[in-house]
């Protein structure tokens, strides 16, 4: 008689093991890194919304709304400065109630993968997450 032996099945979930686990870094460092990009797409998201309600009071809107997105960005996400990772744009089509005021905050998020799986070129390492808002200019009292 011919018995199946439980010692010759003592390797195979090591092999499993080590078949999977990189399998499942890979998925968690995934849903770690999309957290990354959702926070930051919330944060440039109401940066240019702040931006653009403050710029539409203001004496000066250009300088207040940038004022107002790096107060913004330094309150809630610490390390976030104009620098390279931080840009903000401010475009005014005047100075009169109703003339519009927009705002458009980018914020590069970097990328653990990216000297695993180099995209192209132009690839840099980041994520380019973008948020923009458009008011118009209020009447000052």
């Amino acid at each position: 008689m011919n018995y199946i032996s439980l010692k010759s099945q003592e390797g195979n979930i090591l092999i499993e093991l080590s078949l999977v686990t990189p399998i499942l870094l890979l998925m968690l460092a995934g849903i770690v890194q999309f957290g990354f990009i959702l926070n930051a797409k919330v944060a440039v998201n109401a940066a240019s919304y702040e931006a653009a309600r403050v710029a539409t009071l203001a004496d000066d809107p250009v300088r207040e709304a940038l004022d107002s997105v790096k107060d913004y960005a330094s309150s809630t996400l610490p390390g976030w400065d104009f620098s390279r990772r931080l840009k903000a744009r401010v475009v005014v089509s005047g100075n009169n109630p109703g003339d519009l005021v927009s705002v458009e905050v980018i914020y590069m998020v970097p990328v653990f993968f990216s000297r695993i799986l180099p995209v192209g070129r132009e690839w840099d390492g980041y994520i380019h997450v973008s948020g923009s808002s458009v008011m118009s200019i209020e009447e000052k009292e």
